[in-house]
Parts: C-alpha cells; sequence; structure tokens
C-alpha cells in the first residue's frame, strides 16, 4: 500500500484520540482520581479487546506454534505500561491545560522522539536519517504548537 494511504489511516485513526483525552479527563474528575480512571479506561479496552479476537478468532487464540510466553522478551510487553502512563498523564492535563494544548504537545514529543527512533532504527524501524527537511517540519510543528497555545 502506498506511503501516503497509510499515512493517511494514521490521521484518520488519530481523530480519536483528542476525544478519548476528553473522556478519560473527566472520568478522572469524575472518579477523582487519575490513575483510578486510566485502570477503568484500559480495563474497559481490554474487554473490548478480549471481545474482538474472540469473534474474529475462529476457535480459542493461541500463541504461534513453538513459542511460550517465557519467549516473548520483557521489553516487548512494556508498551502497556507505557501507554498507562501516557493515558493517565493526559487525563490529569486535558483537565488543567486542553484538550488542543496536550495534544499539539503530544504531538511534538512524539515527532521529535519518532525522528531519533527512526535516525537510529531502535528496535529495527526502517532507518531514516534526520534531514535539513524534517528538522524543518519539527520545526513548524513546534511552532503551530506555540500558536495552539497562545491561542
Amino acid at each position: 500500500m502506498q506511503s501516503w494511504l497509510l499515512m493517511l489511516v494514521a490521521a484518520v485513526c488519530a481523530t480519536v484520540l483528542p476525544i478519548q483525552a476528553i473522556i478519560n479527563g473527566r472520568l478522572g474528575q469524575v472518579l477523582a482520581n487519575p490513575v483510578l480512571a486510566a485502570l477503568a479506561s484500559f480495563a474497559i479496552g481490554s474487554i473490548a479487546l478480549a471481545t474482538f479476537i474472540l469473534l474474529a478468532t475462529p476457535g480459542w487464540p493461541r500463541l504461534p506454534s513453538g513459542l511460550g510466553l517465557a519467549d516473548v522478551p520483557l521489553y516487548l510487553l512494556s508498551g502497556g505500561i507505557l501507554g498507562a502512563v501516557y493515558v493517565t498523564v493526559v487525563l490529569m492535563l486535558v483537565p488543567r491545560i486542553g484538550a488542543a494544548n496536550v495534544v499539539a504537545a503530544g504531538l511534538v514529543g512524539q515527532l521529535l522522539m519518532s525522528m531519533l527512533v527512526d535516525h537510529y532504527a531502535v528496535l529495527g524501524v526502517p532507518q531514516t536519517s534526520i534531514s535539513l527537511a524534517r528538522l524543518a517540519g519539527c520545526g513548524l510543528l513546534i511552532l503551530g504548537m506555540l500558536l495552539i497555545q497562545r491561542g
């Protein structure tokens, strides 16, 4: 599939993130506990994923033949922890600085880290060197974040 089409899919998928941030932020306020709100969010998400995999997988889902859970490197299971930290911080920040500021700052952070990950081919992603054009794009995104913050 063309990379521009895949980027469009990523962009469309990301349109739910501001709504998710607002919903999680409100949940944190209602429960008066951001960590409990994040737990509730992940629990519901886990139930939804379990339901989906049970409906979409013929029979009971199994690990690939010859693979045991002990064969999976622990760092590959850290994504859930990283997601929990991100969701908890976002749901604490949205009620304080608004969805646009949180999303704009989050995008800047994600892009800067992603450029480093691509440049050094971390965890086997395709290597793409940092270029002046990429740095200019980051600079424009940072400028955009500052303009959004100033409102």
